[in-house]
């Protein structure tokens, strides 16, 4: 037998036992780890700024535009509210939660009655949106004044015979206070469809 049938034949037992022994063949493996990195939420927040001092006449009512001292059955007033909007998020959208009724105090004139409606609008950069009830806000908001004007009008009333009485004698001389105004904002999925 030459030397090169010698070898190769040596070579071969030297694999067998290694398979065989083992059971397994060995081969190098490596690993090694990367810094991810970090990621940042955003934020979502709605600070009150405040009120108009006085009510004043809506617009179409006798005295528009002028303050409330005594107001009467068939009036209607109305006052600016606002608050400051700060967003931030890539995909962030918002609804704007604005309440359908708004909170009158006072427990004295049970013919009392008075119908509270709001309108809004968003402020930026001297540029204003309306904004209506369910209207998603944006980071691009971010910094806007919201503005909710507030109209309130009072029936013009019944009779004291009137069934139920609204707006009688009852409810003369009486304070109402409005407090309590509470506007939201609510985080929507960034992944569903966007309202019309």
């Amino acid at each position: 037998m030459n030397k090169t049938a010698k070898g190769a034949l040596a070579a071969t037992a030297a694999a067998a036992l290694l398979m065989g022994g083992a059971g397994s063949l060995a081969f190098w493996t490596d690993a090694d780890t990367v810094n991810g990195g970090s990621f940042t939420s955003g934020d979502l927040d709605i600070t009150a700024v405040g009120c108009d001092a006085n009510w004043v006449y809506a617009p179409g009512n006798a005295k528009a535009g002028t303050t409330v001292t005594k107001f009467v059955p068939g009036d209607k007033i109305t006052k600016n509210c606002t608050f400051t909007v700060t967003g931030s998020g890539d995909n962030l959208r918002a609804a704007v939660d604005l309440p359908g009724t708004i909170p009158v105090q006072g427990t004295e004139g049970t013919s009392f009655k008075v119908v509270n409606a709001a309108s809004y609008k968003l402020s930026k950069g001297g540029v204003d949106k309306a904004l209506l009830n369910g209207k998603e806000i944006t980071s691009a908001d971010n910094g806007s004044i919201l503005t909710a004007t507030i109209v309130s009008t009072f029936d013009f009333g019944s009779s004291e015979q009137g069934n139920p009485k609204v707006n009688a004698n009852d409810m003369q001389k009486i304070t109402r206070t409005v407090d309590g105004l509470k506007v939201s904002l609510t985080q929507v999925d960034p992944n569903a469809p966007v309202a019309p």
